[in-house]
């Protein structure tokens, strides 16, 4: 039984890693580094910059700006290290701009391989196949909750066959051990 409920959390644990994907900079769902080029200062979320830990040994170092989830930016302190920018000043773009400016000027200046179809069309592409690989990993689950619950419902029936049996089993005994004390008392 151990050995199917582990061999379950492998496979879950292989589908999620298998379901990740690669999103580059100049796509929509990319969070990162924005590297600005001859690019004027963009709107940002808020109008100073964050700076969780100034380094002992610091000097003033131009800002970065970095495209991230609201949660991320709400919660810098957490999330800075992933970004690898907790000891610099950061400004969080907004995503207006990063989708209807950056995104698409970066797309052309870079001819991104990918963008077969330019821009718009792809990014749909794109997301329905992320809508689709969302899907089949809701079904995966589903049909893994599935095998769990069946293995649950097999593991109790074979408990309480147990159960039974071993009350059988008592039972004789105790009558066994009754009637050998009669016995002996005559």
């Amino acid at each position: 039984m151990k050995k199917f409920i582990l061999a379950a959390l492998l496979i879950g644990a292989a589908a999620g890693a298998a379901a990740q994907i690669d999103i580059k900079l100049g796509q929509s769902g990319y969070y990162g580094r924005i590297d600005l080029g001859n690019l004027r200062a963009p709107p940002v979320i808020y109008q100073d910059p964050m700076l969780v830990q100034r380094p002992n040994n610091y000097r003033e170092v131009p800002p970065t700006y970095l495209r991230v989830p609201p949660n991320h930016a709400k919660q810098w302190s957490r999330y800075c290290a992933a970004y690898e920018a907790c000891d610099r000043p950061v400004y969080f773009v907004q995503d207006s701009w990063y989708n209807n400016t950056y995104a698409p000027q970066y797309r052309r200046d870079h001819g991104d391989r990918d963008d077969r179809y330019g821009g718009e069309k792809y990014d749909k592409d794109r997301l329905e196949a992320l809508k689709e690989r969302e899907k089949d990993r809701r079904e995966f689950y589903k049909e893994q909750e599935k095998d769990r619950r069946e293995a649950y419902k097999a593991y109790h029936e074979d408990r309480r066959e147990y159960d039974k049996d071993y009350e059988k089993a008592h039972k004789k005994h105790k009558k066994h051990k009754k009637h050998k004390k009669h016995k002996h008392d005559d």
